[in-house]
Parts: C-alpha cells; sequence; structure tokens
C-alpha cells in the first residue's frame, strides 16, 4: 500500500534532517578536536631559551638546550610526531654557519620527524646522533626549500642531535690534564678571562736557550669542529708521540687550542660574545680575546727571541690551506710551498692538498696579523665539514711530522726578512 504523497515527504524530510544533524555533530566533534591539537601544539612556537627550563615540552615530547654547546631558537608541533625546528645566529651580519644542537626526551613510541630550518642560510652541518653526547654517528637527511628533513629514531633514553661533534669547553679540560699527564715538555698557563670571565688555557713548551717561536690557535669559531679535531692530533704528534725531540731542542711553542670559549657555551654559529668575528679583529684588537692572545706573543718574544711560524685551524666546506704568497714579505718565501710539497706523498692519495695563497689587509685575519707584523708565515689550516675524522687525525699528524722536520732543516736567518727595495733588514721580532 503506497503511503499519500504528504506523508512520504514529511518522512523522508525526517530522514534528511537526522542525518544532516548527525554530520553535523561529528563534524563538530572532529572540529573541536581539531582545534584543541592546534591550540596545544601546532600553533605553539616556543624559543626554548626564554623558558626558565630552556627547553620546549609538548605532550609526549621535550626539545633540551641546557648544556654547553646547544643551539635551538625555536619549536613547533606539526603534528603528533612530526616538529619543526629553527636555529638563528647570534646576531647579524655575519658569516652563515647555521649550527644546532639539542637534547631529545620523548614517550612517543613512534620516530620522531623533523623539519630543521636555519634562519637567513641554507643547510651547513649535516645532522649526526648520539646516546651519550660523546659518541656520534651520522643520520639519513634530506634537503628541500632550504629546510633540513631527518627522522630521530624512537628511544626511551635522552638522544643527542647536533651539526658536529659537541667539543664544549669541558672537552678543552679533559684534554689538558691528558695532555699535562704524557708530556713533559707542556706547561698549562691561562692567559686571562674572557669577555664573560672564562679562562682562556694556553700552553708553552719552552727552553732558556731557545729564541724561535711557534705559534698555534684554534676554535676562533665555535661551530668548526673539524679544525679542533685537526689541531687536537697535530698538537697530540707533538707532544704525546713525541716524534722529534730535537724540535724542542730549538723552538719554542705557544698553543691556545680554544680562543672563543664563550661562543663554544652558546653554541654561536661563528662570533665571540659580544657579536664579533674574532679572525676579523687582529687589526683593532677591541675584543678581549685577541688582545689576549697578541699579548701573550709579544711578552714571550721580548728582546731576543722571534717568531717564525704560525698555524690557525678551522674548518670549511672543503680541505684547504690558506697561505701567504711567495712574493709578500714573509721568509723564507718558499717555505710553506715546500713544506706542503713533502706532505703530499705523506698522506693517503685519496687526500687532495688545495693550498690558496692570498692576502687580506686590513681585514683583521690572524695569518695577515703574523706577516705584516713578525714578517714570516702563517696559514690558516681548514679541515672539511665532512672530510673522515680518521683523514683528519691521519693528515694533522703527518703535517706535523713534516712540518717540524722542516722548520729544523731551516737556517734562523733564513726567517729573517731581507727588505730588497732598500736592501736593508727587517726584523721579525716585535
Amino acid at each position: 500500500m503506497q503511503l499519500p504523497l504528504l506523508i512520504q515527504i514529511k518522512a523522508k524530510g525526517f530522514a534528511v534532517l537526522f542525518v544532516c544533524l548527525l554530520f553535523s555533530a561529528f563534524s563538530t566533534n572532529i572540529l573541536a578536536n581539531a582545534n584543541l591539537f592546534a591550540k596545544a601544539n601546532s600553533t605553539q612556537v616556543i624559543n626554548p631559551l626564554e623558558t626558565k627550563e630552556q627547553s620546549c615540552k609538548f605532550t609526549n615530547v621535550v626539545f633540551k638546550v641546557d648544556f654547553e654547546g646547544a643551539r635551538l631558537n625555536s619549536c613547533e608541533q606539526l603534528s603528533q610526531h612530526e616538529f619543526m625546528l629553527s636555529t638563528d645566529a647570534e646576531n647579524r651580519p655575519i658569516n652563515p654557519s647555521p649550527w644546532y644542537a639539542f637534547k631529545v626526551e620523548s614517550s612517543l613510541t613512534q620516530d620522531i620527524d623533523i623539519v630543521l630550518r636555519a634562519i637567513e642560510s641554507r643547510p651547513r652541518y649535516l645532522p649526526k646522533i648520539s646516546t651519550d653526547g660523546k659518541t656520534w654517528q651520522s643520520l639519513p637527511f634530506s634537503v628541500s626549500e632550504q629546510n633540513m628533513h631527518f627522522t630521530i629514531p624512537q628511544s626511551k633514553t635522552p638522544i643527542w642531535i647536533a651539526g658536529q661533534e659537541i667539543l664544549d669547553n669541558q672537552s678543552y679540560l679533559d684534554w689538558k690534564n691528558e695532555l699535562l699527564l704524557k708530556s713533559e715538555n707542556l706547561r698549562h698557563v691561562v692567559i686571562g678571562e674572557s669577555t664573560q670571565g672564562r679562562d682562556i688555557h694556553a700552553y708553552i713548551s719552552q727552553q732558556q736557550d731557545n729564541h724561535e717561536w711557534v705559534v698555534i690557535i684554534g676554535r676562533q669559531h665555535p661551530p668548526e669542529i673539524t679544525g679542533a679535531l685537526a689541531l687536537k692530533a697535530f698538537v697530540e704528534t707533538m707532544y704525546i708521540d713525541a716524534i722529534n725531540p730535537a724540535f724542542f731542542e730549538r723552538f719554542n711553542v705557544l698553543i691556545v687550542p680554544n680562543m672563543n670559549p664563550d661562543g663554544v657555551a652558546a653554541g654561536n654559529w661563528r662570533h665571540s660574545s659580544t657579536g664579533v668575528d674574532l679572525n676579523r679583529d687582529w687589526h683593532k684588537f677591541e675584543q678581549i680575546e685577541t688582545r689576549l692572545v697578541r699579548d701573550k706573543i709579544l711578552s714571550l718574544l721580548g728582546e731576543y727571541s722571534k717568531l717564525v711560524f704560525a698555524l690557525d685551524f678551522h674548518s670549511t666546506q672543503q680541505d684547504i690551506f690558506y697561505t701567504m704568497p711567495t712574493d709578500y714579505h714573509v721568509a723564507p718565501a718558499n717555505l710553506v710551498n715546500e713544506w706542503l710539497k713533502e706532505l703530499k706523498p705523506r698522506l693517503a692519495s685519496s687526500f687532495v692538498i688545495r693550498e690558496r695563497p692570498g692576502s687580506s689587509p686590513g681585514r683583521g685575519v690572524f695569518k695577515q696579523y703574523i706577516a705584516d707584523k713578525f714578517n714570516v708565515h702563517a696559514v690558516t689550516y681548514e679541515m672539511g665539514d665532512n672530510t673522515n675524522r680518521k683523514m683528519i687525525e691521519h693528515v694533522a699528524k703527518e703535517a706535523a711530522i713534516s712540518l717540524m722536520d722542516k722548520l729544523l732543516t731551516t737556517d734562523s736567518d733564513d726567517f729573517v726578512y731581507l727588505d730588497d727595495k732598500t736592501g736593508g733588514t727587517k726584523t721579525n721580532s716585535p
């Protein structure tokens, strides 16, 4: 029996109304939950440096920057297991070297996807992971739209993530103890305090009858870890391996391995705590750190000694030795060319020695200061960011051995620059 048309229309209307009400309630519930998640998570951008705990706290994940060398400037949750993190420079203008380092604690039962953004910069340092902050492994990554993407594996214990291995100020103190324990030739001194009151540590090997000095410095730029590793291997070859005792019967040595402890502690991209590139201050000497090292060099030389060579350890995109031109007013003119030529056959064939001679008067670079003040060679010894760590050790060891040999076979008078234009002699003592 067919129902009257009016009744059919009313029945269909109630059915449609019921479905609409049901869908409306379901949609409202979904939107409410979505809005709740958004308010609690995805719209919450946290600067961990502005929190008391120095952390970004989300429901199941915490990002911490409560240790030396940490750098993270904002955190945002994109989904339950995806986060956008950012790193920003300490100040600008700056040579962009976007450093990052943080610790992750998670109660999630799945991996965490990270989108890492470097403000006004492209990624430079590739992600590394550690379960103890000391032993590191590389993480797979990709780059799109200048953001770096990687996944942190699920873990019940804290995980460290950083652009390179973390060598904080305590690492240098631990190394100091090892050096002094294993070497009889070194003594430790504190040459002064940084802007924020941290000790600037130095090591000296000196004999009373020696009047020729070699200077080695490092860590002017905090994230340049491969340069720091090279300095460490270079110095250990000289003093712990004790390859060439005759070297120390003729030459004195000053070593300042960590010139920028404030920048190291803050996880700075490049600068000191005052926002200055220390390797652009070796002409004005406006920073206490450069003044301290300069004054220590000058006090050690005194009236009767002379500086004969200097090394400054850094990192860049590839392995490079920045040198002074042979026609610049340094002596002996061909010393570095000959050293690097003698070094090459000592190295694995896969390592390429890239020599980049050049001068930069007025820029405040350490090697330029040494050349202009003392008329001798200085080299900026750069290791690539991604150079194999065993290769770094290998090159540093052979570089130290060959340099000591080269300096020993160079007559003392050859380190005195003769000005061809006047026929006179320029002394390279202060």
